[in-house]
Protein backbone atom coordinates (compact mmCIF):
# COMPACT_ATOMS: atom_id res chain seq x y z
CA UNK A 1 0.00 0.00 0.00
CA UNK A 2 1.37 3.38 -1.60
CA UNK A 3 -0.01 5.67 1.31
CA UNK A 4 -0.64 3.25 4.45
CA UNK A 5 -2.18 5.69 7.39
CA UNK A 6 -1.10 8.61 5.68
CA UNK A 7 -4.33 11.27 5.93
CA UNK A 8 -5.58 12.43 2.25
CA UNK A 9 -7.88 15.78 2.30
CA UNK A 10 -9.45 16.00 -0.90
CA UNK A 11 -11.68 18.65 -2.03
CA UNK A 12 -14.46 18.51 -4.54
CA UNK A 13 -14.49 14.66 -3.40
CA UNK A 14 -18.28 13.43 -3.87
CA UNK A 15 -18.28 13.05 -7.42
CA UNK A 16 -15.54 12.75 -10.34
CA UNK A 17 -12.02 13.36 -10.21
CA UNK A 18 -12.26 14.39 -6.59
CA UNK A 19 -14.52 10.59 -5.42
CA UNK A 20 -12.38 8.36 -7.61
CA UNK A 21 -8.81 10.23 -6.28
CA UNK A 22 -10.71 9.36 -2.79
CA UNK A 23 -11.61 6.25 -4.03
CA UNK A 24 -8.11 4.80 -5.16
CA UNK A 25 -6.12 6.85 -2.06
CA UNK A 26 -8.64 4.41 0.19
CA UNK A 27 -7.52 1.58 -1.37
CA UNK A 28 -3.72 2.16 -1.25
CA UNK A 29 -4.16 2.42 2.84
CA UNK A 30 -5.16 6.52 3.03
CA UNK A 31 -7.32 7.61 5.66
CA UNK A 32 -10.10 10.30 3.64
CA UNK A 33 -11.26 13.63 4.56
CA UNK A 34 -13.48 14.30 1.31
CA UNK A 35 -14.77 17.61 0.94
CA UNK A 36 -17.49 18.38 -0.99
CA UNK A 37 -19.87 21.56 -1.02
CA UNK A 38 -23.63 20.89 -3.23
CA UNK A 39 -23.35 17.18 -5.05
CA UNK A 40 -23.29 14.18 -2.45
CA UNK A 41 -24.31 10.34 -2.93
CA UNK A 42 -24.49 9.33 -0.25
CA UNK A 43 -25.71 5.38 -1.10
CA UNK A 44 -22.13 5.89 -3.32
CA UNK A 45 -20.26 6.73 -0.45
CA UNK A 46 -21.46 4.39 2.36
CA UNK A 47 -21.34 1.34 -0.66
CA UNK A 48 -18.02 2.80 -1.67
CA UNK A 49 -16.13 3.34 2.11
CA UNK A 50 -18.88 1.32 4.10
CA UNK A 51 -18.57 2.73 7.57
CA UNK A 52 -14.70 2.68 7.74
CA UNK A 53 -13.48 5.18 10.77
CA UNK A 54 -10.68 6.28 8.03
CA UNK A 55 -13.14 8.38 6.08
CA UNK A 56 -14.57 11.40 7.08
CA UNK A 57 -17.06 13.25 4.42
CA UNK A 58 -17.77 17.06 5.35
CA UNK A 59 -19.84 19.73 3.37
CA UNK A 60 -18.04 22.92 2.83
CA UNK A 61 -18.04 25.90 0.39
CA UNK A 62 -14.02 26.23 -0.18
CA UNK A 63 -14.33 30.12 -0.51
CA UNK A 64 -16.02 30.58 3.13
CA UNK A 65 -13.10 31.57 5.03
CA UNK A 66 -15.18 30.65 8.10
CA UNK A 67 -16.28 27.04 6.48
CA UNK A 68 -12.88 26.45 5.54
CA UNK A 69 -11.66 26.30 9.23
CA UNK A 70 -14.38 24.54 10.27
CA UNK A 71 -12.76 21.49 8.36
CA UNK A 72 -9.71 22.26 9.19
CA UNK A 73 -11.48 21.64 12.91
CA UNK A 74 -12.53 18.93 11.98
CA UNK A 75 -9.67 16.98 10.51
CA UNK A 76 -7.75 18.21 13.32
CA UNK A 77 -10.66 16.44 15.73
CA UNK A 78 -10.79 13.27 13.61
CA UNK A 79 -7.29 12.66 13.18
CA UNK A 80 -4.68 15.30 13.99
CA UNK A 81 -2.79 15.52 11.34
CA UNK A 82 -2.47 15.94 7.38
CA UNK A 83 0.60 14.22 4.98
CA UNK A 84 -1.76 14.74 1.68
CA UNK A 85 -4.02 17.49 0.79
CA UNK A 86 -5.76 17.12 -3.27
CA UNK A 87 -7.18 20.61 -4.55
CA UNK A 88 -9.47 19.60 -7.15
CA UNK A 89 -12.53 21.43 -6.27
CA UNK A 90 -13.27 23.78 -9.69
CA UNK A 91 -16.09 24.94 -11.69
CA UNK A 92 -15.85 25.03 -15.29
CA UNK A 93 -17.31 28.35 -17.56
CA UNK A 94 -17.57 28.95 -20.81
CA UNK A 95 -17.62 32.26 -22.73
CA UNK A 96 -15.32 34.81 -24.47
CA UNK A 97 -14.58 38.15 -23.00
CA UNK A 98 -17.63 39.12 -24.61
CA UNK A 99 -19.72 36.71 -23.44
CA UNK A 100 -18.43 36.40 -19.81
CA UNK A 101 -19.90 38.00 -16.97
CA UNK A 102 -18.17 40.03 -14.34
CA UNK A 103 -20.21 37.66 -12.00
CA UNK A 104 -19.57 34.80 -13.64
CA UNK A 105 -15.63 35.62 -14.07
CA UNK A 106 -15.55 36.25 -10.29
CA UNK A 107 -17.13 33.11 -9.44
CA UNK A 108 -14.93 30.84 -10.98
CA UNK A 109 -12.04 32.63 -9.53
CA UNK A 110 -12.76 32.25 -6.43
CA UNK A 111 -13.72 28.79 -6.65
CA UNK A 112 -10.80 27.52 -9.17
CA UNK A 113 -8.30 29.85 -7.25
CA UNK A 114 -9.38 31.76 -3.84
CA UNK A 115 -10.24 28.33 -2.53
CA UNK A 116 -7.71 26.80 -3.25
CA UNK A 117 -5.47 29.70 -1.57
CA UNK A 118 -7.75 29.18 1.78
CA UNK A 119 -7.95 25.38 1.84
CA UNK A 120 -4.29 25.31 1.77
CA UNK A 121 -3.29 27.99 4.43
CA UNK A 122 -5.86 26.68 6.90
CA UNK A 123 -4.30 22.86 6.43
CA UNK A 124 -0.77 24.57 5.73
CA UNK A 125 0.44 24.45 9.63
CA UNK A 126 -0.81 20.66 10.35
CA UNK A 127 1.29 20.07 6.73
CA UNK A 128 4.58 21.62 8.09
CA UNK A 129 4.38 19.37 10.82
CA UNK A 130 4.58 16.16 8.57
CA UNK A 131 6.45 16.81 5.60
CA UNK A 132 3.42 16.68 3.53
CA UNK A 133 2.42 16.62 -0.23
CA UNK A 134 0.10 19.09 -2.07
CA UNK A 135 -1.12 18.08 -5.60
CA UNK A 136 -3.06 20.86 -7.24
CA UNK A 137 -5.68 20.05 -10.07
CA UNK A 138 -4.72 22.34 -12.96
CA UNK A 139 -5.76 21.57 -16.90
CA UNK A 140 -4.08 21.31 -20.10
CA UNK A 141 -5.77 24.31 -21.28
CA UNK A 142 -4.59 25.82 -18.55
CA UNK A 143 -1.11 25.61 -20.03
CA UNK A 144 -2.15 26.45 -23.58
CA UNK A 145 -5.11 28.17 -23.33
CA UNK A 146 -8.46 28.02 -25.57
CA UNK A 147 -10.61 29.80 -27.54
CA UNK A 148 -14.88 30.73 -25.95
CA UNK A 149 -13.26 29.67 -22.28
CA UNK A 150 -11.62 32.89 -20.80
CA UNK A 151 -12.67 32.25 -17.19
CA UNK A 152 -11.73 28.99 -16.77
CA UNK A 153 -8.56 29.10 -18.64
CA UNK A 154 -7.64 31.73 -16.64
CA UNK A 155 -7.97 30.13 -13.58
CA UNK A 156 -6.04 27.24 -14.29
CA UNK A 157 -3.12 29.07 -15.42
CA UNK A 158 -3.53 31.01 -11.94
CA UNK A 159 -3.31 26.73 -10.56
CA UNK A 160 -0.22 26.47 -12.71
CA UNK A 161 1.92 29.36 -11.44
CA UNK A 162 0.63 29.02 -7.38
CA UNK A 163 1.69 25.43 -7.48
CA UNK A 164 5.35 26.63 -8.91
CA UNK A 165 5.51 29.81 -6.47
CA UNK A 166 4.28 27.64 -3.33
CA UNK A 167 6.64 24.72 -4.19
CA UNK A 168 9.64 27.35 -3.95
CA UNK A 169 8.03 28.27 -0.92
CA UNK A 170 8.13 25.20 0.72
CA UNK A 171 10.91 23.41 -0.81
CA UNK A 172 12.99 24.32 3.01
CA UNK A 173 9.99 22.63 4.94
CA UNK A 174 10.56 19.28 2.94
CA UNK A 175 6.67 19.82 1.48
CA UNK A 176 6.44 19.00 -2.09
CA UNK A 177 4.07 21.01 -4.33
CA UNK A 178 3.02 19.53 -7.93
CA UNK A 179 0.44 19.63 -10.34
CA UNK A 180 -1.68 17.37 -12.83
CA UNK A 181 -2.64 19.06 -16.13
CA UNK A 182 -5.41 16.50 -17.58
CA UNK A 183 -7.20 16.78 -20.50
CA UNK A 184 -10.75 16.61 -21.31
CA UNK A 185 -11.94 13.56 -18.00
CA UNK A 186 -15.33 12.15 -18.57
CA UNK A 187 -16.94 13.21 -15.54
CA UNK A 188 -20.46 15.18 -15.09
CA UNK A 189 -18.55 18.17 -14.96
CA UNK A 190 -17.63 17.44 -19.07
CA UNK A 191 -20.93 16.19 -19.34
CA UNK A 192 -22.61 19.44 -18.50
CA UNK A 193 -20.19 21.06 -20.40
CA UNK A 194 -20.98 18.62 -23.49
CA UNK A 195 -24.84 19.30 -22.63
CA UNK A 196 -24.26 23.29 -23.67
CA UNK A 197 -22.94 22.23 -27.52
CA UNK A 198 -25.63 19.21 -27.57
CA UNK A 199 -24.19 18.08 -31.44
CA UNK A 200 -22.47 14.78 -31.68
CA UNK A 201 -19.71 16.78 -33.67
CA UNK A 202 -18.77 19.06 -31.32
CA UNK A 203 -17.95 15.91 -28.91
CA UNK A 204 -16.11 14.80 -31.57
CA UNK A 205 -14.03 17.80 -32.63
CA UNK A 206 -12.83 17.86 -28.65
CA UNK A 207 -11.45 14.73 -28.48
CA UNK A 208 -9.45 15.28 -31.83
CA UNK A 209 -8.09 17.55 -30.04
CA UNK A 210 -6.27 14.91 -28.21
CA UNK A 211 -3.76 12.64 -29.91
CA UNK A 212 -5.59 9.72 -28.40
CA UNK A 213 -8.87 11.14 -29.99
CA UNK A 214 -11.07 10.21 -26.83
CA UNK A 215 -11.83 11.39 -23.29
CA UNK A 216 -10.00 10.04 -20.32
CA UNK A 217 -11.64 8.06 -17.19
CA UNK A 218 -11.25 9.23 -14.47
CA UNK A 219 -9.19 6.40 -12.91
CA UNK A 220 -6.70 7.25 -15.13
CA UNK A 221 -6.12 11.05 -14.03
CA UNK A 222 -6.38 9.44 -10.24
CA UNK A 223 -3.80 7.26 -10.85
CA UNK A 224 -1.30 10.04 -11.72
CA UNK A 225 -2.08 12.25 -8.47
CA UNK A 226 -1.67 9.06 -6.45
CA UNK A 227 1.82 9.28 -8.25
CA UNK A 228 2.31 12.49 -7.59
CA UNK A 229 1.15 11.61 -4.09
CA UNK A 230 2.97 8.97 -2.90
CA UNK A 231 6.81 8.26 -2.45
CA UNK A 232 7.44 7.27 -5.98
CA UNK A 233 7.67 10.91 -6.93
CA UNK A 234 10.14 11.95 -4.07
CA UNK A 235 12.34 14.43 -6.14
CA UNK A 236 9.57 16.04 -7.69
CA UNK A 237 8.33 19.44 -6.31
CA UNK A 238 6.92 21.98 -8.72
CA UNK A 239 6.46 19.97 -11.28
CA UNK A 240 3.31 20.46 -13.55
CA UNK A 241 2.66 16.75 -15.05
CA UNK A 242 0.44 16.21 -18.27
CA UNK A 243 -1.75 13.62 -18.70
CA UNK A 244 -3.84 15.13 -21.48
CA UNK A 245 -3.67 13.04 -24.00
CA UNK A 246 -1.72 14.06 -25.96
CA UNK A 247 -3.10 17.49 -26.04
CA UNK A 248 -0.41 19.71 -24.91
CA UNK A 249 2.17 17.72 -27.86
CA UNK A 250 0.12 20.28 -30.43
CA UNK A 251 -1.60 17.73 -32.55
Amino acid sequence: MKLKDRVAVITGAATGLGFETARLFFREGARIVGVYHQKYDEKKIRDTFGSSEKVLYAKADITDPDEVKSIRCAVERKFGRVHILVNNAAVSSSGNIEETTEEEFKRVMDVNVFGMFLVTKQLFPMMKKERSVIVNVASNIGIMGMAGRIAYTTSKGAVVNFTKSLALDCAPLGIRVNAIAPGAIYTEMVDDFLRQHPSEEFKKNIMAMHALNRFSEPIEIARAILFLASDDSSYATGTILSVDGGYTCGK
